[in-house]
């Protein structure tokens, strides 16, 4: 009997034996989740890659040499043209982005030709343009739209004498050797911008609607 109490014993402390080291080795296991904190701490630095790719949209201006402002109006019932030899353009455009793309133009009203000096200097008269208190015309947009028919346009405010409406202004923009043409029409009510004080808000003799065509040659900018 006594042998045999022994032997359980001893047979008891081997599987006691046993098991802690069982237990014992299973701890290192434990430690394999600290293995993964290295992975979970570079997930920041790639998050940092689109910023990269973000920039400033490119700018392009006007070459006057090969641009031209023109418009028509009725006068005394017949069609009459004339063109603006100075004005300046400044295009920020981005394709992939026209809610962050601009258009700004500046038109000096004193360059105005019709090709008739007594009638270029009725159209710089207090009673039209009155150049000499409202040198310049102004649109400024502050950003590009799809049209409806897929084309573009400039969404932003025109601004002649001292009088500022809304104007979504179409455009066409093609790719130049050295950057790109700005074209389109659009037409206008002379009289929505006091253009025709006294006698001449009448329309019988000049009309109210005046028709505008452009085509700018623009060339990428670095400022």
């Amino acid at each position: 009997m006594t042998n045999y109490l022994a032997i359980l014993g001893a047979a008891l402390s081997l599987f006691a034996a046993a098991c802690h080291a069982s237990q014992d080795t299973a701890k290192p296991a434990a430690a394999k989740p600290a293995a993964a904190a290295p992975a979970s701490a570079a997930t920041p630095a790639a998050a940092a890659t689109p910023a990269t790719s973000a920039g400033t949209p490119p700018r392009y201006a006007q070459n006057a040499a090969k641009s031209s402002l023109k418009f028509t109006f009725e006068q005394a019932g017949a069609a009459a043209s004339g063109n603006f030899k100075k004005f300046t353009t400044v295009l920020i455009y981005d394709e992939k982005n026209l809610a962050a793309s601009s258009l700004d133009v500046r038109v000096e009203i004193a360059s105005v030709d019709t090709q008739e000096p007594e009638r270029d200097s009725m159209l710089k008269d207090a009673d039209l343009f009155n150049a000499a208190k409202y040198p310049a015309a102004t649109f400024a947009a502050s950003s590009l739209a799809k049209r409806a028919d897929g084309g573009l346009e400039a969404v932003g405010k025109l601004k002649i004498r001292d009088i500022t409406h809304d104007l979504r202004l179409p455009l066409t923009l093609k790719p130049t050797a050295d950057g790109l043409e700005l074209s389109g029409k659009t037409a206008i009510k002379r009289l929505d911008y006091g253009v025709g004080q006294g006698e001449m808000k009448a329309t019988d003799s000049v009309g109210d609607e005046v028709k505008i065509e452009y085509a700018v040659s623009l060339v990428r900018s670095s400022s």
